[in-house]
């Protein structure tokens, strides 16, 4: 078991200013990769370069350019070009801990019933907005084996458990992870913890690029058939009723009595919670009041509105549906995976 050889991946695209810190976090760990193989989607920034230099340097490192791949096929590709038992996964712009692979790993080298392992995730911010939409978008690592998935950003498999499932499900931009997750557990994967594997991560700067963020993992959500419909339309329903009393109290200012009334009932109903349980973890602090409040009207208006829309496409857009019964039924398989 201990002389199974391990691989990093990593898909990336246009991250001049963090992929060195990667390769370094990478050629700095106590375990030492075997291989480091990094699928670049056509980056135009200078990363290219960056990488060249790296590869010329460290004979274990390997990249490629596919111009325009998504990440699933991206770790699709860099699966097939490796050469090793293990995958360690995770992502441009993340930085890993320098024992993060020796931990990653360790669950699948003292336990063959371990098909995959997930790290851990931790935030990295320069001002409290950061912060709290890292810690609101981070989440928590279950404890019961029953309901752990391994994420994209910080997890490792075997690569007889990607072979299993196909691969990473190719026709989805987001919530790709998720699946093959999702599928390798119904096939049987165990899932390990290794709490001291963490992987740091620097979340979206701003409203606009969190409020995309939140609406694409919506949107992912519906295109893999996880919708509730019931829950969608009504957060999206107490939206839509405190923006029309908001123009409406223009006309009829009563009406924005009523609009406070909507606003006071999704406070009590979807933001005290969430305050309260931020509390409860220690993360108080004067800008929970300001900044929580406005990213969870942001997630929960634009990731059920990209849920509603992410269904629409599972339901009548080729080929959601009919890709994803065929990766459930086991029938899909990547290009590479079929022919490795």
């Amino acid at each position: 078991m201990q002389n199974l050889t391990v691989s990093i991946i990593s898909t990336v695209l246009n991250e001049c200013s963090s992929i060195k810190n990667l390769l370094d976090a990478f050629l700095n760990q106590t375990r030492r990769p075997d291989e480091i193989v990094i699928v670049d989607g056509g980056s135009t920034d200078g990363t290219l370069e960056l990488l060249q230099e790296y590869a010329d340097q460290n004979a274990n490192i390997k990249f490629f350019v596919e111009k325009g791949v998504n990440i699933a096929r991206g770790r699709n590709l860099a699966i097939t070009r490796s050469s090793s038992d293990i995958i360690a996964v995770t992502d441009g712009g993340c930085h890993p801990e320098p024992v993060w692979l020796d931990e990653l790993v360790k669950p699948l080298l003292e336990n063959l019933d371990f098909g995959a392992v997930s790290g851990v995730r931790k935030v990295e911010h320069i001002n409290s907005f950061e912060f709290f939409a890292g810690a609101l978008s981070t989440s928590g690592n279950a404890t019961d084996e029953e309901h752990r998935v391994f994420h994209g950003r910080n997890s490792a498999f075997r690569k007889s458990v990607w072979a299993a499932t196909g691969g990473y499900p190719e026709w989805l931009y987001t919530a790709e992870d998720t699946l093959f997750a999702q599928r390798a557990k119904a096939l049987g994967c165990r899932v390990g913890l290794a709490q001291n594997a963490v992987v740091s991560w620097r979340p979206r700067p701003n409203f606009k690029k969190l409020a995309k963020q939140y609406y694409l993992y919506g949107r992912g959500t519906g295109r893999i058939g996880k919708t509730d419909l019931k829950a969608v339309f009504y957060h999206l329903r107490n939206h839509i009723l405190w923006m029309l009393t908001f123009l409406l109290g223009f006309v009829i200012p009563w009406a924005w009595l009523a609009m406070l009334g909507v606003l006071a009932f999704i406070y009590i109903s979807l933001i005290a919670p969430v305050i309260k349980e931020l509390q409860d973890d220690g993360l108080g602090s004067p800008g929970l009041y300001w900044y929580v409040p406005i990213i969870v009207m942001i997630r929960s208006f634009y990731n059920n509105l990209g849920q509603l829309y992410g269904y629409w496409e599972y339901e009548k857009v080729e080929p959601f549906k009919k890709n994803l019964e065929l990766y459930l039924s086991g029938q899909w398989k990547s290009t590479d995976n079929a022919n490795s």
